[in-house]
């Protein structure tokens, strides 16, 4: 999984990007014939993100030693919130009458409130039965969201058009989680424990490739509606889980796809400056194996299956230049 360092140079190279696009969308000395027209649109927002990650083991699993059994499913799942307020950095190119490329970049600016929870059912002969269960409060959560993206407008009359484009979004999340308690409802020994320290670490990055469809409506002179679904059929995710308590370590490497909708609303103050506000949902759906160790000996590996559910409200500032 990516080390502090490696995460601060991502977050550095997504800010180069952004950066790159901005140079790049400068204003360029006219053509001498046919100057195309071009606009450049930057904004400062902020956003409420609400909903949750979560991940579940289980069914067929091989040892290091080359056996295999069949688990209960779910056999353990861990569920993370996502209750965070994020900053957002929105800039487009609009380079021509059909053509326009955006490019966004969020991070969290606190903490979520909730707690992480993790649910092992240990006993085959009654799957139903919980056996361990703890909470954490999360003591610290770095993420980072980046997104990039073209798009065609293909069709247009006086208020209304329609656009097609593909793009490409990372998600990075870290957290560090401090366990408030950790206990057996089903009255099995050694699993009781009571506060501490750091009781999990967990780290999750989505690869998100999709393709968009999407629609504009001028409503009012000054307002206009927009609305996108995006569909990411080839979604690449891994995490890695460290549980000190049980000396685990847990990397997965998972597969799946992802949904967005999003919806949105401009209104221009003046030609110039114009407030946004919208509304974005996620849905991705994953699968794959995890990969485990226990005091630095190779476990074996076991199925997976993650989700994580994301809706979020923001609202931003903008100057179209």
């Amino acid at each position: 999984m990516n080390t502090s360092d490696s995460r601060t140079n991502t977050a550095r190279g997504c800010a180069c990007g952004l950066a790159a696009l901005a140079l790049l969308c400068a204003p360029q000395m006219p053509l001498a014939s046919s100057s195309l027209p071009s606009q450049l649109d930057m904004a400062l927002g902020l956003e409420a993100m609400g909903g949750e990650s979560s991940y579940a083991i289980g069914g067929t699993a091989v040892y290091a030693d080359g056996g295999s059994s069949s688990e209960i499913f779910p056999m353990s799942e861990l569920k993370w919130p996502l209750d965070i307020g994020l900053a957002r950095l929105d800039l487009g190119w609009t380079f021509s009458p059909a053509w326009r490329i955006s490019g966004s970049l969020r991070t969290n600016l606190t903490d979520p409130d909730g707690q992480i929870t993790d649910r092992d059912w240990l006993t085959p002969e009654l799957p139903q039965r919980l056996d361990v269960y703890s909470e954490s409060d999360v003591s610290s959560l770095d993420a980072l969201i980046f997104d990039i993206a073209a798009e065609w407008t293909f069709w247009q009359r006086a208020l209304w058009s329609l656009y097609a484009g593909a793009g490409w979004q990372r998600q990075h999340f870290e957290y560090q989680g401090r366990t408030v308690f950790q206990r057996s409802p089903s009255g099995l020994s050694g699993y009781a424990f009571q506060g501490g320290g750091t009781g999990l670490a967990y780290e999750l990055t989505y690869s998100m490739p999709y393709l968009l469809l999407g629609s504009e409506y001028q409503l009012l002179p000054q307002l206009r509606l927009a609305g996108s679904v995006a569909l990411a059929p080839s979604v690449s995710a891994e995490d890695e889980t460290l549980l000190p308590l049980r000396s685990k370590r847990a990397e997965g490497d998972l597969d799946g796809s992802a949904l967005m909708l999003d919806l949105s609303g401009i209104y221009y103050l003046t030609p110039w400056w114009h407030v946004k506000a919208g509304l974005h949902q996620v849905w991705i759906d994953l699968d794959g194996e995890q990969h485990q160790t226990v005091n630095g000996k190779a476990l074996g590996r076991i199925g997976m299956e993650a989700e994580s559910r994301q809706t979020s409200g923001y609202l931003s500032l903008g100057y179209s230049f």
